[in-house]
């Protein structure tokens, strides 16, 4: 979980939550449902198993259905018929009370000031840089890319020119009035050493997960990595490939050009997309698949 400030549970009631007043402890961010931690908000979109049981001083949001049996007394279980509009706007309410960011002008680029680099940083000209990013040794960002809040940035990484990191990608709510809405993007982004994203690189922030690009992994010119992604280690993502929110893709996979995965979908470790596929389910380990929709190709034996 990413500490992007400590807010009062009970700052974050209103009309809407009086389950939360006279709350006082403190929310630092959001936390992955699949492994809950205390003192953030919590989205849980279906059934999760008894690791919430450890939490404490937390705000769980679920469907009116779906019961959690042990909740530790000190957290607050909030359930809705439509629990993404309200989680939606628990995180504009705890956005909102976040402190703003100050920029400066360094060498042709904004820069947030509380901004924290290693050595051998270069930072080209007309990049725009948020607020809470890190980013570690010997590390490039190209002319005009974007960086924006909650952003770390491991050692040796090579961002060329354009790229958008750390943006709110689409994850829609409405508003009570029926006003479109895309959720806050809180949860961050990491990318880890050794990683390029080649220009024109998107890679969306978390908006209930941390997108994670793994150590030495490649996203390919006009790559998109969506929101709530994790990337694995030493995998690449071909240009103008699109990887759709909430996707695992496994170490050293190989996705080609052009290709796309549909949401919520996992690529095992090892596996293959070739140019153009078109993923609408899991791959297992190791296979290689082509097409729309993508299927593996029978290996046809010489007799």
């Amino acid at each position: 979980m990413f500490k992007i400030g400590e807010v009062r549970a009970d700052d974050l009631a209103g009309e809407e939550f009086p389950s939360l007043k006279g709350r006082s402890f403190f929310i630092y961010g959001v936390s992955d449902p699949e492994a809950p931690e205390s003192n953030s908000i919590i989205y849980v979109r279906t059934a999760v198993d008894g690791s919430y049981r450890d939490v404490k001083e937390a705000v769980f949001v679920t469907k009116e259905e779906v019961e959690l049996p042990g909740l530790d007394a000190s957290c607050v279980h909030i359930k809705a018929k439509m629990q993404k509009n309200v989680y939606g706007v628990l995180l504009e309410r705890l956005k909102g009370l976040l402190p703003g960011t100050e920029t400066e002008f360094v060498n042709g680029s904004y820069i947030s000031k509380d901004i924290r680099m290693g050595k051998n940083v270069r930072i080209a000209p007309f990049c725009v840089i948020g607020q809470d990013v890190v980013i570690g040794d010997d590390c490039e960002i190209g002319t005009g890319t974007v960086i924006k809040d909650h952003v770390r940035i491991g050692n040796k990484v090579h961002i060329h020119e354009k790229c958008m990191i750390g943006v709110d990608d689409m994850d829609v709510y409405r508003l009570e009035d029926g006003v479109c809405r895309d959720l806050p993007h809180l949860a961050g982004t990491i990318i880890e050493d050794g990683c390029l994203l080649l220009a024109g690189t998107v890679v969306g922030a978390g908006d209930s997960r941390t997108t994670v690009l793994g150590k030495s992994s490649v996203v390919g010119m006009l790559g998109d990595v969506g929101h709530n992604c994790v990337i694995g280690a030493g995998s690449s993502v071909g240009g103008k490939s699109s990887i759709s929110g909430h996707c695992d893709i496994g170490e050293h996979v190989y996705i080609a050009p052009m290709s796309v995965t549909t949401n919520r979908i996992r690529v095992g470790e090892g596996a293959y997309l070739g140019i153009g596929a078109v993923a609408i389910k899991d791959v297992p380990d190791g296979e290689k698949q082509f097409g729309n929709p993508a299927r593996k190709v029978l290996e046809i034996k010489k007799h």
